[in-house]
């Protein structure tokens, strides 16, 4: 299980860099609109679609298998 806390802590981390990256794209975004920096993003958007689902699914998941195990 120790490989699952490491993909959970991942996940979370690359939720939050993704996070803040968006932000600051749409920022750019709103500033400048002629560079299309939300179009040229999905890379970014993909990784944090991915990694929240994963999350999600796993503390949805992987929680009520820890309680039903003890």
């Amino acid at each position: 299980m120790k490989i699952m806390e490491a993909i959970r802590k991942a996940a979370a981390h690359i939720c939050i860099i993704c996070s803040i990256v968006l932000l600051v794209i749409q920022i750019l975004d709103w500033y400048n609109p002629f560079m299309d920096f939300m179009g040229h993003s999905l890379i970014v958007l993909y990784a944090l679609l991915i990694s929240a689902s994963w999350l999600g699914a796993y503390e949805i998941y992987g929680r009520n298998r820890k309680r039903r195990l003890r």
